[in-house]
């Protein structure tokens, strides 16, 4: 007998429909050893894609890959800041389980498996190329990892490392030629990182133009032709059907709402809610969206139970994001977010939030809850009628929200060397008692930005009255303090610069290292070698890397070629892909005076980007041609010069070795360029007393005397250039005292 279509469809419908009456969803489906790629965006908020209803903003291969994909509509980060965030998908667990709660200073809970120790235990081959410095290996996020490549180094002293980044382009293509040379016989893990669209928004030509005024999504759209460009790559290796591939980003971005023009201080949707989409083998489910809401921690599980990875049970709270497209799983879940951003930069209270549905929580000093579905922009807070989902949420809150833990504890021992420092007192960020509202401060960062502005334009002594405004105001500030003593220091002002620093350390919290770090540094260039050392050993000895460059550094301070090298060495040991230590080796060989060396080795300083994105590091163009220079060869050596004032124009050593070079070649009128161009790029006292040594070292008294003149009105209390210049007579270049 012919059935009808009509009737046939009819009656599948509702045999589909009485079969999920009865409580029996479909088997969950698992892919053992399938590769898996996870592609995260930073800093990239849901509402400014097209597949989540934006149109400000084209994106062509992420549109085509929502179509092989489930779109989950509401997924959510547990925490704005980068390194935390990547640390739970990592491991499926929250901060302060897995130990990250800042982008600096925590080191990944040891005790926790990671993804990529669990699917290298399961026979894969594991690699991930990130683009921010906060993902560096030191962390421990890349354990498991048999690649991982964080070859991003702070270009320069001071710089703050949460915007050291490289260009989305080098990190893909890094991690591109690693994939090429997997197998196709052995399963395979890659992890991508992008960090295009966070600050500074620079997105290149075409994108520049073609999104000028709204940078945030030109470099979203160039973020899509990276993305792009590697999932060709796995469809040309022949991979992509098979492949399960998750695409998502580790937190949002505050374009101006709540006052907030980047992220990590606040915990509303625009700073949680981020895009997910997870492309199944074979694309199964492609095209389907879950408006079930979902949390990056369940990322761990979704691919462990994928694979069917056996013996590694999901993290608690966690479940399949299969599971949950299927409906099995994720409804009534309440998701819980935390930062503690605001209290350990700024001396401002933390704050936690939870999800439930509709509503949003947020605990802090003058609680917040919003109804997500009928004001997404969270502009009307309904805490203070205390309704009902405000009491609940509350108490379940409470019971879940974690306490402040510090980067680390101070040793009875440790205490001792830090009062020998004259450090009374630390931790002052972590102690008890009341502390404002980041709502009722955040006006202060717009200030900030301004003292900033400043900064960076030169205008030394207008920063430092914001800054100084600012700490007067909450001495507790420690992003503050930081700029304070580099604006100090632009200005000659030393030993404030050294006090602002150490006031740092006396404020930050237990463990911590930055500061101690930046008194070595400082200290090292005012020629205190022992104070720059005692404060190197105190960050080494709580496993901070960046006091090994100090100490290496030390070593050459003192002659100490041997202890130097050997500290370079073991620096290449634990991190092969670092750079500087070969920069220091190479300074060795100048000393041992084997120039082809030293030579060889600045070249290796060179390889592990290889892209011009990766040569952006202090001294590596200023030694290169430093050692060209010594071999006679000065035609190499001048371009290296000019590079290297090109990219770093605060490198003073860059002018005057090149002012030498020309001297020498009797290039008197080039001498006076490079030092009128040293001034203008440096006005300090330091650089000016450079270009009078560099001006008398040629015979032109003359300049020298104008540039002498020029410093004295500028630094009237600066007594290296009080009186007229001599014949004969060179000012001192450096000083260790003020």
């Amino acid at each position: 007998m012919n059935r009808r279509p009509g009737l046939l469809l009819a009656t599948l419908t509702f045999l589909f429909l009485l079969s999920g009456a009865c409580g029996k969803s479909p088997v969950a489906r698992s892919w053992p050893g399938a590769p898996v790629v996870v592609v995260s965006i930073d800093t990239l908020r849901s509402d400014h894609l097209p597949m989540y209803g934006y149109s400000g903003v084209e994106t062509p291969a992420l549109s085509s890959f929502r179509n092989e994909a489930i779109l989950f509509m509401l997924a959510y980060s547990h925490v704005p800041l980068t390194l935390p965030s990547h640390g739970t998908i990592f491991t499926g667990a929250l901060p302060a389980e897995h130990g990250l709660r800042d982008n600096l200073g925590y080191r990944l809970n040891a005790k926790l498996p990671t993804l990529a120790e669990v699917l290298k235990k399961a026979g894969y081959s594991t690699g991930g190329a990130v683009s921010s410095f906060v993902l560096n290996a030191g962390s421990g996020i890349g354990r498991g990892f048999d690649f991982w490549e964080d070859s991003i180094e702070p270009a320069k002293v001071n710089e703050a490392l949460s915007r050291v980044q490289r260009p989305g382009a080098e990190t893909e293509r890094l991690l591109a030629k690693w994939f090429e040379a997997q197998p196709l016989d052995k399963p395979v893990f890659a992890f991508l990182h992008l960090y295009e669209p966070h600050t500074p928004y620079e997105p290149p030509e075409p994108y520049a133009s073609r999104y000028r005024g709204r940078e945030y999504d030109g470099e979203i759209a160039f973020a899509d032709e990276l993305v792009g460009r590697f999932f060709d790559l796995l469809k040309k290796k022949g991979i992509w059907d098979r492949a399960l591939v998750i695409l998502l980003s580790d937190h949002g971005e505050g374009l101006g709402e709540h006052d907030e023009d980047e992220h990590g201080i606040f915990l509303y949707r625009w700073a949680l809610q981020v895009p997910l989409m997870v492309k199944l083998p074979g694309s199964e489910r492609a095209g389907t969206s879950v408006p079930t809401p979902v949390q990056l921690s369940d990322v761990f599980t979704t691919v462990v139970k994928i694979l069917a990875v056996s013996d590694v049970p999901p993290p608690h709270g966690t479940v399949s994001l299969l599971d949950v497209a299927a409906g099995r799983a994720g409804e009534g879940r309440k998701l819980y977010a935390e930062t503690l951003f605001p209290r350990l930069h700024f001396g401002w209270s933390d704050s936690a939030s939870l999800i439930d549905g509709p509503w949003q929580y947020i605990e802090a000093p003058k609680p917040e809850l919003y109804d997500l579905a009928k004001d997404p922009a969270e502009k009307e807070n309904l805490a203070p009628g205390k309704p009902q989902p405000f009491r609940t949420l509350r108490i379940e809150l409470e019971k879940r929200r974690a306490g402040f833990t510090a980067p680390g504890t101070i040793a009875p021992e440790e205490a001792k060397k830090l009062a020998s420092l004259g450090y009374l007192s630390t931790g002052a960020s972590s102690g008890s008692g009341p502390l404002p509202d980041a709502k009722d401060e955040i006006g202060i960062v717009r200030d900030l930005k301004t003292g900033s502005g400043y900064l960076h334009s030169g205008q030394y002594a207008q920063a430092v009255t914001v800054f100084q405004k600012l700490l007067a105001r909450n001495p507790r500030m420690l992003d503050v303090w930081d700029l304070h003593a580099q604006a100090l220091q632009k200005m000659g002002r030393n030993e404030e610069a050294l006090d602002a620093l150490k006031k740092a350390i006396a404020a930050s919290p237990e463990g911590a290292t930055r500061f101690l770090v930046a008194v070595a540094d400082l200290c090292l260039r005012l020629g205190r070698i022992e104070e720059a050392r005692q404060h190197a050993e105190i960050a080494r000895s709580r496993g901070d890397p960046a006091a090994d460059d100090v100490i290496a550094q030390i070593h050459l301070v003192r002659k100490e070629w041997n202890a130097a090298e050997a500290e370079a060495k073991a620096m290449l040991a634990a991190r092969p892909n670092k750079r500087l230590p070969y920069l220091i080796l190479a300074r060795v060989e100048v000393e041992r005076n084997n120039l082809p060396k030293a030579l060889e080795l600045v070249e290796k300083a060179r390889a592990p980007g290889e892209g011009k994105a990766a040569l952006g590091i202090q001294n590596l163009h200023f030694l290169r041609g430093d050692v060209l220079g010594r071999m006679e060869r000065p035609k190499e050596a001048e371009p290296e010069f000019l590079e290297e004032i090109r990219l770093f124009p605060e490198n003073l050593d860059a002018y005057t070795s090149l002012a030498a070079l020309y001297a020498s070649e009797g290039r008197l009128a080039d001498v006076r360029e490079t030092v009128r161009r040293l001034v203008a790029a440096n006005p300090t006292p330091e650089a000016y007393a450079l270009g009078v040594n560099a001006l008398v070292v040629v015979g032109d008294r003359s300049g020298a005397e104008t540039i002498r003149r020029t410093a004295a009105l500028r630094f009237p209390s600066n007594r290296r250039f009080g009186g007229k210049i001599q014949a004969g007579r060179v000012l001192p270049s450096r000083e260790s005292k003020e």
